[in-house]
């Protein structure tokens, strides 16, 4: 028979909505953060170990700091919002730099720019934090990554490597507080992860005033671990155990002593999880400082710099000889892959989260959503009015190289009598062959009709406007003068908003 107070748990809230309907990553902040120690990753499941609801007449943690609930997303974007520079591809951030190791034997073991190598190494000898919670691999399988404390240089370097299965890392980052009495702590992992730790810090967990700094990865999704070693044993005969390394170029890279078997993306998204598939999140947007590739610079990382404990650790690392910093500007090509992928996921994930909703009844958490709280904006307090427009007649190729300068994604196109007649965005820029790109204009690939809203319609009028034409942007005009264009509404701008 149910407890009289166990409706008042989260746990059914949890188990029903996140875990039953496959939305659960592993990530086990519910494990960390339960008060009465009921919730356990167990044979890549959350189980439930006793009914908590006969110790707590209410607890709404664990769905709360879910990182795939609903609850706490836009308190969990207050601790990034300060940053001066709002991205609709990337979120928040301070500076964007190419960086790289100093030491080329890390460079050498990391294959790419070994950034969070370095920083992790330096922090911990140089006491800037006590521990850091990452993620390296079980001796006997190679492919299957497990969570770690690590508390000395030379367990930073055992979890070199990307990983691409569910890592249980926020409950690691309870056990570096319960079971190592650690109380200075850097925190690697995935948007997620980052999520779920943000989550605790604006639930004001105890266990958060030990957290010292994030580091999130640029994230394209996590893998079903079972799922997919099954069908790459299957389909191309290679064992768990023969897997060395995993890796992630335009195909799917699978390497052995043997050598390395490619495949195609499209043959495993099938494997990818159902909550992977609606996370909008590839930048980990909410980390103190962000880390990915930097293609097709083989040496270099990409670090997106979002707060000022970032930053000032980040800084401090290169003052000591740690990390080398190159111009982001200067790369426009590393610029675009990374907006063009960030996107993609996007785009895709709000699709199938759609689509899932009609499945499951359930819309997976997403950071922006139609609420009444935006019918109380107006527009015209909102809109960016500094606009900032580009002529008809450039081409595609001086656009891209703006678009690495100015770090905007999109913008008005307006003709020669200066009214805005489409919208230019890097995505379709983006899709013109190289060779093209100095004689096509962008007035060729532009939009034409761009979705526009009015100086005193409301916030929600905009965002509904938005979702009816699947775009993250609008035009606004003065009705008085229909071809009069006095400022731009973003997505982003409305989260920035609803934040305050």
């Amino acid at each position: 028979m149910e407890s009289k107070s166990s409706s008042l748990i989260a746990y059914n809230v949890l188990e029903k909505r996140i875990i039953d309907s496959g939305f659960c990553t592993l990530c086990g902040a519910c494990e960390a953060a339960c008060p009465t120690s009921a919730l356990q990753i167990r044979k890549e499941k959350v189980q439930r170990l006793h009914d908590c609801s006969e110790d707590l007449d209410l607890c709404p943690i664990c769905y709360e700091i879910c990182p795939h609930s609903e609850a706490l997303l836009l308190r969990s974007l207050s601790f990034v919002a300060d940053a001066p520079v709002k991205n609709e591809a990337l979120g928040y951030y301070r500076k964007i730099v190419l960086a790289q190791a100093v030491d080329p034997k890390l460079r050498e073991q990391s294959h790419g720019g070994a950034v969070v190598t370095s920083l992790l190494k330096y922090g911990i000898e140089t006491k800037f934090f006590d521990s850091a919670i990452v993620s390296q691999t079980e001796p006997e399988n190679p492919s299957k990554p497990k969570p770690a404390v690590a508390l000395v240089p030379d367990d930073i370097l055992s979890a070199i490597g990307s990983k691409f299965f569910p890592s249980s890392v926020a409950k690691a980052y309870g056990r570096a507080v319960y079971g190592h009495g650690k109380t200075s702590i850097a925190f690697v992992g995935v948007p997620c992860h980052v999520l779920a730790l943000r989550k605790m810090e604006a639930w004001q967990h105890k266990i958060i005033d030990h957290l010292k700094i994030t580091i999130g990865l640029f994230c394209f999704g996590t893998f079903s671990l079972n799922s997919l070693l099954d069908y790459i044993e299957e389909k191309y005969k290679i064992k768990p155990s023969e897997i060395k390394r995993l890796r992630v170029s335009s195909k799917f890279e699978v390497h052995t002593e043997n050598g390395v078997t490619q495949i195609p993306m499209h043959d495993i998204e099938k494997h990818i999880l159902p909550s992977c598939r609606t996370c909008t999140d590839f930048a980990s947007e909410l980390a103190d400082i962000s880390v990915g590739g930097a293609y097709p610079l083989p040496d270099w990382s990409t670090v997106i710099i979002r707060t000022k404990a970032g930053e000032d650790f980040f800084y401090d690392a290169v003052a000591n000889g740690v990390i080398n910093t190159w111009v982001i500007e200067q790369e426009p090509k590393v610029y675009e892959r990374i907006i063009v992928a960030a996107m993609q996921k996007r785009t895709a994930a709000l699709k199938q989260a759609k689509e899932m909703e009609e499945v499951y009844g359930y819309l997976p958490a997403l950071m922006l959503r139609e609420t009444d709280a935006l019918a109380e904006i107006k527009i015209e307090d909102i809109m960016a009015k500094d606009i900032t427009t580009i002529p008809q007649d450039m081409t595609v190729k001086q656009f891209l190289d703006y678009v690495a300068k100015h770090h905007h994604i999109s913008y008005p196109m307006i003709n020669k009598q200066g009214e805005a007649i489409g919208w230019v965005t890097l995505e379709e820029a983006s899709s013109v062959p190289k060779s093209k790109r100095a004689t096509t204009l962008v007035s060729e690939i532009a939009r034409r009709k761009p979705v526009a809203a009015y100086t005193d319609e409301n916030a929600l009028d905009a965002f509904k406007r938005m979702s009816e034409n699947e775009t993250g942007r609008v035009l606004i005009f003065d009705r008085a003068n229909p071809k009069k264009l006095v400022g731009i509404v973003t997505k982003t701008d409305l989260m920035h908003t609803l934040t305050k």
